[in-house]
């Protein structure tokens, strides 16, 4: 089982390249082998994607989930997934999505069992950062040393 990198995934794009990322990007998944089709509810004002299942993968991603069943977006909002990510965030994985989806991505992911925290930007494919930070003293330097594990 690995342990995992977790934070908050901000994307950020036109409206059309987001509700796109939202329909054909995120798979419902219940675990390493089983998935489904999310029910998507739209209106003028925003979308909702629901599953039965754990959560969500992120296509073109290897292991990067949101254990959230229930994922809306008010188009007048950024867009905010909480994502957990195995061993670390897939920055190349989420480098290709970004491309092909023409998003920018942001996160800030907190890795508690290794002691470690990823900061990473990417915008329409390039990565614009990568920082891993390690600490001396994790518990007490780190931001939020409970996050991740």
């Amino acid at each position: 089982m690995p342990n995992w990198c977790s934070g908050a995934l901000k994307v950020r794009g036109e409206k059309e390249d987001v509700l796109r990322f939202l329909k054909e990007g995120l798979e419902p998944t219940g675990g390493l082998f089983s998935t489904g089709e999310a029910v998507v509810t739209e209106d003028e004002d925003s979308i909702v994607l629901k599953t039965d299942l754990m959560g969500f993968h992120i296509n073109g991603t290897h292991r990067c989930f949101t254990e959230s069943t229930v994922v809306e977006w008010e188009y007048d909002r950024m867009l905010i997934l909480d994502v957990d990510c195995a061993w670390g965030i897939d920055v190349d994985g989420l480098a290709e999505v970004s491309k092909k989806y023409n998003l920018d991505f942001k996160i800030y992911a907190f890795e508690k069992g290794m002691e470690f925290n990823q900061d990473v930007e990417i915008h329409k494919g390039e990565i614009i950062k990568n920082d891993e930070i390690h600490f001396d003293d994790y518990q007490w330097e780190c931001i939020d040393p409970r996050i991740g594990g």
